[in-house]
């Protein structure tokens, strides 16, 4: 009798992102640190192509203070961001309308918008090498590369396209935003969803348990 083993797939995991020839999932994506995004940025101004450090940075930027997911960044039109200070969108996933603001990446879209050949408002803010938009997966790419760049190990680890929405998410949950509100900006179904998406669940768990005295 042949013994086969099992490979152990988390429930609920099929949207897992391509890292070489495995999968990793969005749990394994972490929040970034201050101190990480602004060696994140360092990098990709030192180590990005001349014609694609503009490009980089202001995905990232998007991202970030945001809270977007990647397929939602990549889809932009210049007409979003074009003489704007926030636009509404839907997302690819959800289907939901959301409202993005760009009062914190200002620069950036500017910078970037001054080198960009675009013809009208309805091309893509971040067109890819044929027809159509910068892929969710290059830009997967570029975030693996420069942080292999960084030689941060603890960058390295955690770094994705998630890292940014994640750490939009932390950075609100920290300056004391209720999880409702959070859990309401990123359209997810639950409260408990956001807590475990913002790796929070566990730690308000723990807590209950570390700071428990029978008396």
């Amino acid at each position: 009798m042949s013994t086969k083993k099992r490979i152990y797939i988390p429930k609920n995991k099929t949207n897992g992102q391509i890292k070489g020839k495995r999968k990793i999932w969005v749990e394994n994506v972490k929040f970034l640190t201050l101190e990480e995004y602004d060696q994140l940025r360092e990098t990709i101004k030192l180590h990005s192509r001349p014609e694609l450090v503009n490009r980089n940075l202001l995905l990232i930027a998007i991202a970030l203070n945001n809270g977007l997911r990647a397929s939602d960044v990549v889809t932009l039109r210049v007409g979003h961001v074009l003489n704007k200070t926030k636009t509404r969108v839907i997302e690819q996933k959800t289907g939901k309308a959301k409202t993005l603001f760009w009062n914190n990446c200002l620069a950036e879209i500017i910078d970037y918008l001054n080198d960009l050949n675009y013809k009208d408002e309805n091309d893509y803010l971040f067109p890819g090498k044929q027809e159509g938009h910068f892929s969710v997966h290059g830009f997967y790419e570029m975030l693996q590369r420069m942080a292999r760049k960084t030689e941060n190990n603890k960058i390295v680890a955690k770094i994705g396209t998630h890292s940014f929405r994640k750490t939009f998410g932390r950075q609100l949950y920290k300056k004391g935003v209720n999880v409702e509100i959070i859990s309401q900006l990123f359209n997810h179904s639950s409260e408990r969803n956001t807590r475990h998406y913002l790796g929070i669940e566990q730690e308000d768990l723990d807590k209950v348990v570390q700071n428990f005295k029978f008396e």
